[in-house]
């Protein structure tokens, strides 16, 4: 975000990225710091009122944290394949749109999430846990069998969508950029790194950041099913597995953002000096 200011300019790509790391922030402020508090001793909620809000924002980032990664997935791959005039039409809508495109994934995130976080209290006001999600700080009680199934495959269907548009974009990624190394192979080494520019390595960088995801999801949703078809939703440490693998992805998003970004790693030693 500093990078941006001073540079007094943003590109398509950097505008969802900040968004990117806006939505990964309240991720692991919503889902790290209750539960690092909760393993300490401390009591960090009081009201049923508070524990509602926390689920909810947890619920938004993540929806925000998904929808927003393939959108950077889908960008990234029509920015590669804009030397095609179809494409190219499709990265210019998708430039004069972008702030459009983020708005809706915001309020696909908002509307989405309410259901779970209207069933959230404290554990002190739990008294029912048939149909529960023990967060240890916090559980999510549902009054009956129905509305757990009809809410949790809702839900699921909507991140599959994103997991299976995203892959898509980041296996044509992929292609791409196979046929570019094809291509450089026969051309003289400093030819080559003169065209490996800046989009192959944010091209890298998008389907490593698909990669990490899709792999977590994968396992959060074996999970998932395990607890909705074998086990007791109240099983504290298979629900303590499922967020620590939604919180992973936010602890790993810094990590691959400055190795793939040059210049944000420049930056950084810049600092440093």
């Amino acid at each position: 975000m500093r990078m941006t200011i001073q540079e007094k300019k943003m590109m398509p790509s950097e505008v969802i990225l900040v968004s990117l790391a806006c939505s990964n922030l309240m991720h692991v402020l919503s889902v790290g710091l209750p539960h690092s508090l909760h393993h300490f001793g401390e009591i960090y909620f009081y009201k049923d009122f508070d524990c509602k809000i926390d689920v909810y924002l947890m619920r938004v980032s993540r929806v925000m944290i998904i929808g927003l990664t393939c959108l950077l997935s889908c960008f990234q791959c029509v920015t590669l394949a804009s030397l095609n005039p179809q494409w190219a039409t499709l990265k210019h809508k998708m430039q004069k749109y972008l702030i459009l495109l983020i708005i809706i994934i915001c309020v696909i995130s908002v509307i989405s999430s309410i259901n779970t976080a209207l069933y959230a209290v404290t554990e002190r006001n739990a008294t029912d846990l048939k149909y529960t999600f023990n967060l240890g700080y916090c559980l999510v009680v549902y009054p009956d069998r129905l509305v757990l199934e009809l809410t949790g495959f809702i839900s699921f269907a909507r991140d599959v969508a994103f997991v299976v548009l995203m892959a898509l974009a980041s296996a044509h990624i992929l292609l791409i950029l196979h046929r570019h190394g094809k291509q450089m192979k026969g051309k003289r080494s400093s030819d080559r790194s003169q065209e490996a520019g800046v989009e192959q390595q944010a091209s890298k960088m998008v389907v490593a950041f698909v990669v990490t995801y899709v792999s977590l999801f994968g396992i959060e949703t074996t999970i998932w099913f395990y607890q909705i078809s074998v086990s007791k939703q109240g099983d504290l440490s298979l629900n303590d597995s499922r967020y620590f693998l939604s919180f992973c992805f936010s602890s790993l998003f810094p990590m691959i953002l400055i190795a793939y970004n040059q210049k944000l790693r420049q930056r950084i030693m810049c600092c440093k000096l």
